[in-house]
């Protein structure tokens, strides 16, 4: 594939890239929500609320034309982002998309029956965030992040570039650590973030079910970096 102008990373224009990225996280999302509602749904919970409430920790891979195709965005404060996700973003969930109607909360949904329930009842508990059987993790590492690129524009750099422009805001506003969770399965995803300084938070958090470093209950790894 040609490019007639190099492709670069900048800061994210909310008004301007909202779209694209939101379109990106649909196309790069997890298997399991990749059609249907829940491919609706998932952008409302890993892009949305970051470009609504800390636009400044969000960076985009611009293809040279000004097209947004892939970006890192991230709350610098975990806890602070968990209480205006519930105080600023759940209140106008409804007026952004019919589909975002709360769910009912009890029981828990199980996912192999109803993906769009389970997503629905994520978007409406932020508090997963605060991963509260472990509290270290948001002690030492209370950033956190998600990073999508659209598949032509990876393995060309531009993942590395994305987070040392993300890792150079938060060093400037004195954040020491910050943390993602990924698919446990995801071996390619695992080598990159390790290429790039990441390692697996150094705790077993999954009541000791696999005896594994930083992999939680639903097989999911917490990878860590201090700054």
């Amino acid at each position: 594939m040609s490019f007639q102008n190099q492709p670069f990373v900048r800061l994210t224009d909310p008004a301007k890239d909202a779209g694209p990225l939101f379109d990106v996280c649909k196309k790069t999302v997890g298997p399991a929500l990749r059609a249907g509602i829940p491919n609706l749904i998932a952008p409302y919970i890993w892009n949305v609320p970051y470009l609504r409430l800390c636009p400044e920790y969000c960076f985009s891979v611009d293809d040279g034309d000004g097209n947004a195709v892939g970006y890192v965005i991230c709350a610098p404060n975990t806890a602070e982002f968990v209480t205006k996700w519930r105080e600023e973003y759940l209140p106008v969930l409804e007026s952004l998309d019919p589909l975002l109607k709360q769910p009912e909360m009890d029981p828990p949904a199980d996912w192999s029956l109803d993906i769009t329930l389970g997503v629905l009842q994520l978007l409406y508990n932020p508090e997963d965030m605060l991963h509260a059987v472990c509290p270290r993790l948001l002690e030492e590492y209370p950033a956190h992040l998600h990073i999508d690129i659209l598949p032509e524009y990876q393995r060309r750099g531009f993942g590395k570039m994305l987070m040392e422009a993300l890792w150079g805001r938060l060093r400037v506003a004195g954040i020491g650590g910050l943390h993602l969770v990924m698919e446990g399965r995801n071996v390619d995803a695992e080598r990159f973030y390790k290429a790039i300084g990441y390692s697996r938070f150094d705790e077993v958090v999954d009541e000791g079910k696999s005896g594994e470093l930083g992999k939680d209950v639903n097989g999911n790894l917490w990878m860590v970096k201090k700054l």
